[in-house]
This record gives structure tokens, C-alpha cells and sequence, in this order.
């Protein structure tokens, strides 16, 4: 018995020092990522290419939950024209120290950045999850933080 509580304390410890993805906490499945600026909420699924991380959008509902089926416009060559809802926006990344980094993202949201493709780092902290995105210098980049799908309810921005 002594044995037994011994080896479980000795994991305890060993879990604790390790960093928070490889204590249990992945960016695996799907999150809610809302944007107050379009009235929308997009459902993201992250899964693994190898040993890199890659994200693609499953749907974007608007404020009353309806789905939308946006185009990319100004997505780069193949992806122009192409539907947003199931698209591959996010791809490279690596885990290093409990983070992802050195990843791409292509802004999918309407405007006059759609279609530009930037580095993206992320971090969970439980149940959220923060994309970090930047061009060139990462202090001038743009963070978006997300909810793990089914945690807890995102209303769609109003």
C-alpha cells in the first residue's frame, strides 16, 4: 500500500513540473472562436498533420446561430473562391515548452486583411485557448482567444 501512494505522489510531482500540454491539456478538437466585429462565432477543429498542428474551420453561425457560407474572396491561389466552412486556415505548428509555435494562419474574416497569411503561436490555459498572429514583430500581432466546444456556452456576439 505504502508502495502504491509513493508511486502516485512520485507521478503527481513529475506531472506538475511538466508543461501544461503534456500534463493533460491539448489543443486537440474543437473550439469556439466568437468575433464580436462580425457578429459571429466559428466552430475550429485542431487535429494533428504528423507531428505539426493544423486547424480548419467546421462552420460559422451568425448571431442567431444560423450558418453562414462565406467564400475566401481574397484567399491566396487555390484557396480563392473557395468556401470558408470547412477550409484549412491554420498549419506548422510545433509544441515547445508547453506552447505551439512557428505555425502560419490566413485571416479568413471579411475585410481588407482576408486572405494574408501570418505566423501564429498558441497557448491553452484549461479550457481556452489564445492564437496569437503577427507579422514580423510578434509584440505588434493580434491575439484571439477561444473555448473549448462544449465546455461551456459562447453566445454569438450581439
Amino acid at each position: 500500500m505504502r508502495s502504491a501512494l509513493l508511486c502516485c505522489g512520485a507521478a503527481l510531482l513529475i506531472a506538475a513540473g511538466m508543461p501544461a500540454s503534456a500534463a493533460g491539456e491539448t489543443p486537440l478538437g474543437r473550439w469556439l472562436a466568437p468575433d464580436a466585429a462580425q457578429h459571429t462565432v466559428s466552430t475550429i477543429e485542431l487535429y494533428l498533420e504528423g507531428n505539426e498542428l493544423a486547424g480548419r474551420v467546421v462552420e460559422v453561425v451568425d448571431r442567431d446561430g444560423r450558418p453562414l457560407a462565406g467564400i475566401c474572396a481574397r484567399c491566396p491561389d487555390e484557396l480563392r473562391g473557395r468556401p470558408i466552412a470547412g477550409m484549412r486556415f491554420l498549419w506548422g505548428l510545433h509544441e515547445k515548452d508547453g506552447r505551439w509555435t512557428g505555425g502560419k494562419v490566413i485571416d479568413l474574416r471579411d475585410g481588407l486583411t482576408q486572405g494574408v497569411i501570418a505566423n501564429a503561436d498558441l497557448e491553452i490555459d484549461g479550457d481556452r485557448l489564445t492564437l496569437h498572429a503577427y507579422l514580423g514583430v510578434r509584440a505588434l500581432g493580434q491575439s484571439r482567444t477561444w473555448r473549448r466546444a462544449g465546455v461551456a456556452a459562447v453566445d454569438a456576439p450581439r
